[in-house]
């Protein structure tokens, strides 16, 4: 058995509401190995950031950006 190296990095990631326009940032670590990535927000695992992102203002599904990319309303 072969043990991989782990490389961690933390990424800032940028969401918006469709609905009540409402941006945010959070911060997750991925921690890859090979070709899987684990994900990790306040150091809990977690979904990747790009699934099901809801808003913490009125609970809408909410679009994700890496980089905390800057985001314009329609």
């Amino acid at each position: 058995m072969r043990v991989e190296d782990v490389h961690t990095s933390s990424q800032r990631w940028r969401f918006y509401c469709q609905r009540c326009v409402w941006t945010w940032e959070q911060m997750f670590e991925a921690h890859q190995s090979g070709t899987h990535t684990t994900w990790y927000h306040y150091g809990l695992p977690s979904q990747p950031p790009w699934i099901e992102p809801g808003c913490p203002a009125c609970g809408a599904s909410a679009k994700a950006f890496p980089g905390g990319a800057q985001v314009s309303p329609p």
